[in-house]
């Protein structure tokens, strides 16, 4: 007999964006099913790098610090060095710093232009063991790994789906809502009939995944993060000890097994013999940048590398989906404890799918300046050891200094704009200009709320509540119990941050500023005309 099980939310695939979503419901205190097909985290590398923004989102749930320290040491340096080969000569790199470094910048950044938070290199075999293993400690969350979703519908107030483990054992879940967060070839969206647009196959990628302690020729040319090869071969350091992972663009091929020997694939592609220790893995995969034309249909939504799957240059892809799972988190907690609007739901997609879009097309911009460095690259000159080489490597590196916004993309990473969201209040005014490389801090309303550095190991959004913040920056008395007595009455959780360090009041351009538990800003202003109005704009019940 089927057995039945009733739920809030039922998540189908735990992956980082499933992990992270069940771990904000709980952190709202809602209960929830999550099921994932594999009996295991992923094995494979995959991404390697939690940008400032997504750290300061985890660091919400507390899960930063145990990410750090699983993670790469915070004295490399997150260098990406060009070469024609690993042992040389290097062409160009581009330095970028490491946590510790990162840490000395932000402590003397008063002015919001930057995240909180460093970057942290972690593959995301490591980041999923981290957040299933809190995950399957959580009381709120039930972990059923080795179950699939088979079927989805909604029917009325409730999601009715089945979920089926590998004996064929099946369980009828009815749920409140379903979030798909199962991957591009995601069950749930080819249930809704939700077809992606976009590049499929870009090209195929060799991988091998290995451990090597034979530094004398990995670091000829010194500690790196990535290493390009010209002929595209990419060599990643996974964890600064002896793991890394080679990725070669093999093109369009048919061969059906293009890596043979992988102690004789690396050293091919790096162009010098490497000393191999243990092969972790080895396969071929394919890149896509695919958008969703829906983010989901009623009940039933769409997270992760379900809505947009990403060519992996510039770390875009965990960390949009990343994006979706706070989005989206807080919205079914607030719906699920009443005070949320129906306006809660229509606003994931309003948001979250512009910003799918818009990384997906930067991911596939990082790509053409590398498809276009090959095509400018004399294989027979770039490492010649002659007047003719040097003056080759020198044209070559400044199209890879000009180029540079792969690791550097402040408006990708910060600049997420929510103005047309039907729960953000209207503002009048300009916003700042967008750029991809860098950041304007700004309240205006839809923007991220700026944070920086107020001591050490504290930033201004560690002073936020769980719920909203009414930040205050008022100069004298406001008008903020105005909007704290509406928001009671509507049972939001609010709590009022007065500001009195004229920095940051300056910062928060001496407003009320009332942000979002996804640190957003729902509304900024110096006074407060209808706190009815805003309050029930920022809740969804407009």
């Amino acid at each position: 007999m089927t057995q039945t099980l009733d739920t809030p939310v039922l998540i189908a695939g735990a992956g980082p964006t499933g992990l992270v979503l069940a771990s904000v419901l709980s952190h709202y205190g809602i209960n929830c099913v999550l099921v994932e097909r594999n009996t295991h985290t992923t094995r494979f590398p995959k991404m390697d790098v939690t940008n400032g923004a997504s750290m300061e989102l985890l660091r919400r749930l507390g899960v930063d610090a145990e990410l750090r320290h699983v993670g790469v040491a915070p004295e490399h340096s997150f260098d990406v060095i060009f070469a024609p080969g690993i042992d040389g000569p290097e062409i160009t790199r581009w330095s970028l710093p490491s946590i510790d470094e990162e840490w000395a910048t932000l402590r003397g950044s008063p002015d919001g232009t930057r995240p909180g938070q460093p970057w942290q290199r972690c593959s995301q075999a490591i980041f999923e063991a981290v957040m299933m293993d809190r995950c399957q400690r959580d009381p709120l969350i039930d972990v059923r790994q080795g179950w699939q979703l088979q079927t989805c519908a909604q029917n009325g107030d409730a999601v009715e789906a089945t979920v089926v483990d590998d004996t064929g054992d099946a369980l009828k879940i009815r749920a409140g809502y379903l979030v798909g967060c199962d991957g591009a070839s995601s069950v749930v969206r080819s249930e809704l009939g939700i077809a992606m647009e976009g590049a499929k196959d870009i090209t195929a990628f060799a991988l091998v995944h290995f451990r090597s302690s034979d530094l004398a020729n990995l670091h000829a040319l010194g500690q790196f993060w990535h290493l390009y090869i010209t002929d595209g071969a990419i060599l990643i350091a996974q964890d600064e000890v002896d793991t890394w992972t080679l990725h070669k663009d093999l093109g369009l091929v048919d061969d059906p097994d293009p890596i043979g020997d992988p102690h004789e694939f690396v050293a091919r592609a790096l162009g010098h013999p490497v000393e191999i220790d243990e092969v972790l893995a080895s396969s071929v995969w394919r890149p896509n940048a695919l958008l969703a034309d829906q983010y989901g249909q009623g009940r039933i939504l769409l997270a992760g590398d379900s809505a947009h799957t990403m060519v992996p240059t510039g770390g875009f892809g965990m960390n949009t989906g990343l994006g979706d799972a706070f989005n989206l988190g807080w919205k079914l907690a607030g719906l699920l404890h009443g005070w949320g609007g129906p306006e809660l739901l229509a606003s994931y997609e309003a948001e979250r799918r512009p910003v799918g879009d818009r990384n997906r097309n930067a991911s596939v911009e990082n790509v053409f300046v590398h498809l276009q460095s090959r095509n400018m690259i004399d294989p027979d000159l770039i490492g010649q050891d002659s007047d003719d080489g040097r003056a080759h490597r020198a044209v070559v590196a400044e199209f890879f200094t000009t180029n540079n916004a792969e690791n550097l993309s402040l408006g990708i990473e910060l600049d997420v704009r929510y103005g047309d969201s039907p729960i953000v209040c209207a503002t009048d005014g300009e916003a700042p200009p967008w750029d991809r490389r860098t950041f304007v801090p700004t309240v205006r309303p839809g923007h991220r709320a700026p944070n920086v550095v107020v001591a050490d190991g504290e930033t201004l959004f560690d002073r936020f509540g769980p719920g909203y913040t009414l930040v205050d920056a008022v100069p004298g008395p406001s008008d903020a119990k105005r909007l704290l007595d509406e928001a009671e009455l509507a049972g939001v959780p609010v709590r009022h941050l007065m500001l009195d360090d004229p920095r940051l009041c300056q910062l928060y351009a001496h407003k009320l500023v009332l942000v979002r538990p996804d640190l957003h800003i729902a509304w900024s202003g110096t006074a407060v005309a209808d706190p009815a109005d805003i309050i029930a704009r920022a809740r969804g019940a407009r």
